[in-house]
């Protein structure tokens, strides 16, 4: 007697079928994760624990999984990793040997960022691969020199929205070890500035402390900070370089959209600027938390005006009804409706209304500090 083929029934089938759909579920939620990397041939912080086992658990925190590696040939392998972190990855300027980043390695790096991947560089990663240009165009400069001693500096927040500095305090002071850089890339987006005459220095320049840029379609945040080892329990810094490792994995969002009701935000008041006449001010964007500029809406009542005042920022007019005339420096120009002016950082300016009919304009312009 032959067997016939056997037949898998309902139940089997299910089986499977939710043995793959499990499958498919688990391999979708896998947490993405991030690469530790802190091989040092050069200068060997004694801090690089601390900032291993505090990013380790700030990548946790942020569902990501950490992995962490002193061994280059992790470069060998895919770079499936949703972030880089290079914490003071150094090497010796004077021993060309004790660069790891060579051959296939260089490529594998370079074509992950490229391609648009993420890489945090913490402190001494900028004293770094010397013999490699485009690591230091990579990073957006070389370790220069630093002052002897951590002393404590006082630091900016740069007026950029950015996720590194979104909790920062304005200006707050912190010790540290301070480093002076050399060919600063020109596409920097500044995110910290320490004052030098703060620890003890005659500069009055503020220097550059942490930045961003993209590197293609790659996105590469650096900070300065990160020399000690107490530096690792400061709360500043941990969300510093939290909110670097969402942008720098790409998912740091942005705030959610506001909607405003023009009605609600419309105030009869004199126009700014030297109060002439009286008009309607529709102060749209006044509740708006976070925003980086101005948009408003005003209407001058006859013989109203913005007084002459000169501007620290680029302002655009557009009128919407109505005749006016726009100064700039002395320079008057007639405005009337579907005229647009764009007005330049620090000229003098003002527009007043002319004619028979109100004033009608938007005017939109940036602020100096975003709004918290």
């Amino acid at each position: 007697m032959i067997a016939g083929p056997v037949t898998a029934g309902p139940s089997i089938v299910r089986l499977f079928a939710a043995a793959a759909a499990l499958l498919c579920a688990t391999s979708a939620l896998a947490a993405p994760r991030v690469l530790l990397f802190h091989r040092a041939t050069g200068f060997v912080h004694d801090s690089i624990p601390a900032a291993v086992a505090a990013l380790t658990v700030v990548a946790r925190e942020r569902g990501m999984e950490p992995v962490a590696s002193d061994d280059p040939a992790v470069f060998d392998a895919p770079l499936d990793y949703a972030a880089i972190v290079l914490v003071s990855t150094t090497t010796d300027p004077k021993k060309p040997a004790s660069e790891w980043f060579v051959g296939p390695r260089r490529t594998a790096l370079q074509r992950y960022v490229e391609g648009g991947g993420g890489v945090v560089a913490i402190h001494a990663a900028a004293d770094s691969h010397y013999g490699w240009p485009w690591y230091a165009r990579m990073i957006g400069g070389r370790f220069a020199q630093h002052p002897a001693g951590t002393p404590e500096a006082e630091v900016t927040r740069s007026p950029q929205r950015h996720p590194a500095t979104e909790t920062l305090p304005d200006r707050f002071r912190i010790a540290d070890e301070w480093y002076g850089f050399r060919d600063l890339s020109t596409d920097l987006m500044p995110l910290l500035t320490f004052d030098p005459q703060s620890i003890g220095a005659n500069d009055v320049n503020p220097k550059p402390l942490a930045w961003a840029h993209r590197v293609a379609q790659g996105r590469v945040f650096y900070t300065g900070l990160g020399h000690r080892k107490e530096n690792w329990a400061d709360a500043r810094v941990l969300a510093h370089v939290g909110g670097a490792l969402d942008w720098a994995a790409g998912r740091a969002k942005a705030p959610a959209m506001v909607v405003i009701d023009e009605a609600a935000t419309r105030v009869r008041e004199a126009p700014p600027h030297g109060r002439i006449g009286m008009g309607t001010a529709w102060r749209i964007t006044d509740r708006v938390p976070g925003r980086t500029m101005e948009f408003r809406r005003r209407t001058l009542d006859k013989g109203a005006a913005i007084g002459v005042h000169r501007i620290d920022h680029d302002e655009v007019y557009q009128v919407l009804s109505g005749e006016g005339e726009v100064t700039s420096d002395g320079l008057t120009r007639r405005v009337r409706a579907g005229t647009t002016v764009y007005l330049y950082a620090g000229a003098a300016v003002g527009i007043a209304q002319r004619g028979t009919k109100p004033l009608a304009l938007t005017i939109s312009y940036p602020l100096a500090v975003p709004v918290r």
